[in-house]
């Protein structure tokens, strides 16, 4: 038995193999003999004991055969075998290489989930800027639904702010910036 995974990498292993079996098994024989003649010879002797028709056929007689017309037979069982590889080295070189076919495969997988990932974000975040979204209620509201636009980086976006100012006394250039008074001082520097 192999296990296989494509690229041509073909393992066997340790295999049991285990068969249940019925059959039915019909025989004949052709030709069918039931009798056979057996001869009987004269075994009649005369005075000194001596035969005096040696080889002389009386009669014959039928023999019964024994032999059957045919032969029906019922079988059922179960047969194993056991195949064990000898070479191990190339078992284990065998499944190295099966080891390595399915990492590579996985890898493929999470590359093209990726592809799939990046390719519907560029999509939906494209439809968003030119202001197109699914309904809610659409079923293909889910393909971009977790898809949101954010401020790229180093970009400012068009805003405005109020700023409000409370003046409290006739000097208001000097109260507005009267939190800086006296926090700057000029350092010395001796050599």
């Amino acid at each position: 038995m192999y296990q296989e995974l494509g690229d041509g990498i073909r393992c066997s292993g340790t295999t049991l193999t285990i068969n249940p079996f019925i059959s039915k098994v019909n025989t004949w024989k052709d030709p069918f003999e039931p009798y056979y003649q057996e001869n009987v010879y004269d075994d009649s002797t005369d005075a000194d004991g001596n035969l005096t028709n040696p080889g002389g056929v009386l009669y014959t007689k039928p023999i019964r055969t024994g032999q059957a017309k045919n032969n029906l037979s019922f079988n059922y069982g179960i047969t194993a075998t056991i195949a064990v590889p000898l070479d191990r080295r190339m078992v284990n070189n065998c499944v190295a290489a099966q080891t390595s076919r399915v990492k590579y495969l996985d890898q493929a997988y999470k590359a093209r989930k990726l592809d799939y990932a990046l390719s519907r974000l560029k999509i939906c975040a494209e439809q968003l800027k030119l202001g197109v979204s699914f309904l809610p209620n659409s079923p293909s509201f889910v393909v971009c639904e977790d898809v949101t636009l954010i401020t790229p980086p180093n970009q400012l976006i068009d805003h405005t702010h109020s700023i409000k100012s409370e003046s409290t006394s006739s000097d208001s250039d000097a109260a507005q910036f009267s939190f800086q008074r006296g926090s700057l001082q000029e350092e010395s520097f001796s050599e």
